[in-house]
């Protein structure tokens, strides 16, 4: 199953966006080895992506944590946190998702560059 099965099939529980609509993390398939159960706990608490040194078991795919979601929307986990994933979009930024209260959110971490600035007049 990939996150853009999970999300036509269960559209009541995902915050209503549509900017991941054409990006290739969406078919992502679920792997078929991963853990019957919620995450334990988190790590690297509000630390941006960028400087996480990420090891093997923090690379969660975004449809493993949809799932787990829809398994059980009222853990607090997806309240009290945004979870970072391993995936990114077509720009290479990383996809996170979380809880706002209507649904599950997914997101993309803008990595701030030169890019960004404030116009003066």
């Amino acid at each position: 199953m990939t996150l853009r099965e999970l999300i036509r099939n269960n559209p009541g529980s995902f915050y209503p966006q549509t900017w991941y609509w054409d990006e290739g993390f969406m078919d992502t398939e679920y792997p078929t080895t991963w853990p019957d159960r919620l995450p334990v706990g988190v790590s690297n608490v509000g630390i941006p992506p960028h400087l996480i040194m990420w090891h093997q078991e923090a690379w969660t795919p975004a449809v493993v944590l949809a799932r787990k979601y829809i398994d059980n929307p009222t853990d607090p986990i997806w309240r009290k946190y945004y979870l970072w994933t391993n995936n990114a979009d077509s720009l290479g930024q990383r996809i996170y998702v979380g809880d706002n209260g209507s649904g599950l959110e997914i997101h993309r971490h803008l990595h701030l560059t030169d890019r960004w600035a404030v116009p003066t007049w």
